[in-house]
């Protein structure tokens, strides 16, 4: 067993941020949606759709434009048609300018890219 240490090897961030793709576009396969309460800076919560993917620990909190271009890529608006499919997940910038993941139909050959090809820790 090896001995944490960092912070982060100690407690592990959940969440992939755009910096974890590594400045390029990552396939993966969607292995799960589930929908979760998140507690927001003002004390309010709100519901938020949450991806999980096949081989990864970290999972992705999508916001309204996410769901919308996942909509459009599997033709589904229901979460369970997304369960399966494999995107592209690429960094970009939001309006406001700060760094969010763009979900967009797989790139290559489409299956879902591997940690040990060098691959982001997404």
């Amino acid at each position: 067993m090896n001995t944490p240490k960092t912070v982060s090897e100690l407690y592990p961030p959940k969440w992939v941020k755009a910096v974890d793709l590594g400045g390029r576009a990552v396939n993966v396969k969607i292995t799960g949606v589930a929908v979760e309460s998140f507690r927001m800076p003002d004390g309010t919560f709100r519901e938020s759709a949450v991806l999980a993917f096949e081989g990864k620990t970290k999972r992705l909190i999508l916001n309204k434009t996410q769901c919308k271009q996942l909509a459009e890529i599997t033709g589904s608006e229901r979460f369970e048609d997304w369960v399966g499919r494999s995107v592209s997940l690429a960094p970009a910038r939001a309006q406001n300018g700060k760094p969010t993941i763009e979900i967009r139909p797989p790139h290559g050959d489409g299956k879902p890219a591997g940690e040990a090809s060098g691959e982001a820790q997404a």
